[in-house]
C-alpha cells in the first residue's frame, strides 16, 4: 500500500468541518458562556467561577435587562437576574450557588422588558453553562 501525504485542499477541509463542528452560538471564555445574539441591546453571561450571571443593558429605552435561569442540576431551581438601574452603567452581578458536578449546568435566556412584569422583548436563544466545580 502506497502513503501519499494530504493534499492542501483536504488539509483545508478538514481543518474546516471540524472547526464548523465545534462551533457554538455562545463565547466561553474560562469557565465564562455569554450570549452573543443580542449585543447591541444588553450583554448576558454566566461565569461558573462563583456561579454568577452578569447582565448589562446597553440601550437607553426605559427597558431593563434580564437573565432568566433554570438550573439543571437536580435542585428545580429557578429564577432572573435584572439591570434596571438603566443603560450604560456598572453591570449587575448576582451570586448564586448551584449544585457542583460534572453534568450539572444551567439553561438560561436574556430579553428585555418594561418593568417587573412587561412583556418580553428582544429574546435571544438558550444557552447552556456548566457548572464546574470550585
Amino acid at each position: 500500500m502506497k502513503f501519499r501525504p494530504l493534499s492542501a485542499v483536504a488539509t483545508l477541509t478538514i481543518v474546516g468541518a471540524g472547526t464548523l463542528m465545534t462551533g457554538a452560538p455562545a463565547q466561553a471564555a474560562g469557565h465564562k458562556t455569554c450570549a452573543v445574539d443580542q449585543g447591541s441591546v444588553y450583554d448576558i453571561c454566566f461565569d461558573a467561577d462563583g456561579d454568577k450571571f452578569i447582565v448589562n443593558d446597553l440601550r437607553s429605552d426605559g427597558m431593563r435587562a434580564v437573565v432568566k435561569w433554570k438550573a439543571m442540576d437536580g435542585s428545580g431551581r429557578v429564577g432572573q437576574c435584572a439591570d434596571t438601574d438603566g443603560a450604560f452603567n456598572a453591570a449587575k452581578v448576582c451570586n448564586y450557588d448551584f449544585k457542583e458536578g460534572p453534568q450539572n449546568y444551567v439553561m438560561f435566556q436574556g430579553f428585555v422588558q418594561e418593568g417587573p412584569r412587561g412583556e418580553p422583548g428582544f429574546i435571544s436563544m438558550a444557552y447552556n453553562g456548566y457548572i464546574s466545580p470550585r
